[in-house]
């Protein structure tokens, strides 16, 4: 096997999380009077940082969006992390995993702290050896919280790591800490191979069956 070490996103990639992102920005974006969100805004949540999002599709500036981030997060906490579910075979990629002593991370752009509890929720801690996500400030980028990955796991050998993720943030923080990616569009950043293949990648699965052949686990 080509990689001994993958590195995973954590919505849209290992878990289905849009109930609980959409519900939550869209109830937020409507305590803080910017209206009804689209359907379309409210998946445009999925993924990109929460203050970016807030800024981009409300108009708030900086300090209106921090508010909106702490009202969502109050939110999710207390909801938000528990309305999610398991993609199809992700327990059965991460049990070959496991089997063939693969170093696995969680690299993501949620709150560090709430990532951990949804690994931990929806029994997926075994699994993985490091769990990173953004920090209170959210002044971590994918590609910091992929080093921390790297550091957790004593992984300095950047040619047996693979990024395996959703998003146009996944392919950058690969790209910018020198590690392969797989781009997959069951999630909500790439919505199709012509919009994955626009990223520096390595292969790009429609499901996560075809990840597991890629990677002959």
């Amino acid at each position: 096997m080509k990689y001994s070490t993958l590195v995973f996103d954590l919505d849209g990639t290992l878990l289905d999380t849009s109930e609980g992102i959409m519900l939550g920005a869209s109830e937020t974006a409507r305590k803080m009077g910017a209206g009804k969100l689209t359907i379309q805004q409210q998946k445009s949540f999925i993924g990109p940082p929460l203050l970016d999002s807030f800024m981009r599709e409300c108009g708030f500036s900086e300090v209106e969006a921090r508010k909106a981030v702490n009202l969502y997060r109050k939110r999710y906490k207390e909801k938000g992390l528990y309305e999610a579910k398991h993609y199809q075979h992700i327990k059965e990629l991460l049990m070959a995993c496991k089997q063939t002593h693969c170093k696995t991370a969680v690299a993501t752009l949620k709150m560090d702290t709430f990532a951990k509890e949804i690994i931990k929720h929806f029994g997926l801690s075994e699994y993985f050896h490091s769990v990173n996500g953004i920090d209170q400030q959210d002044t971590h980028s994918k590609a910091d919280i992929i080093s921390m990955c790297l550091k957790d796991l004593d992984q300095n050998d950047t040619s047996k790591v693979v990024m395996i993720g959703d998003s146009i943030y996944d392919a950058m923080g690969a790209e910018e800490v020198g590690i392969d990616f797989i781009a997959v569009t069951y999630g909500y950043g790439f919505t199709s191979k012509e919009s994955a293949s626009q990223c520096k990648n390595v292969f790009i699965a429609e499901d996560v069956r075809e990840i597991i052949e890629f990677l002959e686990l």
